[in-house]
């Protein structure tokens, strides 16, 4: 569904010649980095899943320890850099957007680690996913994009998958995190 969304191609755009060569390249490094954000954000999901079930890590240790090697690689990075001049004015001059932002990512981490730590990581993907879904189709219908067929395909395609997903996974259960206990 999201290849075809992203394929699909922007239903707005007529233009020809250098415009298309260059949103071609574009489109597929953007296609690129969206298949690499997918499978690190799945990867990532069912490692965190694991910690928390397999070896009794809480939410918010495994959320602070995450978030101190964050902290330590923008450190190393701004200093390899040589950016902690602009990371201080930065800081000087958005301080109070920089505490919101942070405060309201902390309250997100806080949702997803808890969710991740009460109904798994499969339950927590398709969250982000109706998320994500819900932003798209209320970008839509608030700045009235237009899709062209191929892209309509894919919204429902996902919106179809995320469906049978989440009603495959209330039909073994629900709850839990659906560890066979194999493996280790």
């Amino acid at each position: 569904g999201v290849a075809l969304f992203m394929g699909g191609g922007d239903s707005a755009s007529s233009k020809k010649g250098d415009d298309d060569e260059k949103g071609g390249s574009t489109q597929v490094i953007g296609i690129f980095l969206l298949f690499i954000s997918l499978c690190f954000d799945g990867g990532t999901g069912a490692y965190e899943d694991k910690l928390m079930s397999v070896h009794s890590v809480g939410p918010f240790d495994l959320m602070y320890n995450i978030q101190l090697g964050k902290t330590i690689l923008a450190g190393v990075g701004l200093l390899v850099l040589n950016q902690v001049h602009v990371f201080l004015q930065m800081c000087q001059d958005m301080g109070f957007v920089l505490v919101a932002l942070g405060l309201t990512g902390a309250i997100g981490q806080v949702f997803i680690f808890v969710t991740i730590a009460k109904f798994g990581a499969l339950t927590c993907s398709i969250i982000g996913l109706a998320r994500k879904v819900t932003t798209l189709v209320a970008s839509i219908y608030f700045y009235g994009h237009e899709l062209n067929e191929v892209q309509g395909t894919g919204l429902v395609i996902a919106v179809g998958s995320m469906v049978m997903n989440f009603w495959g996974k209330k039909g073994k259960g629900g709850g839990g995190h659906g560890h066979g206990g194999g493996g280790g």
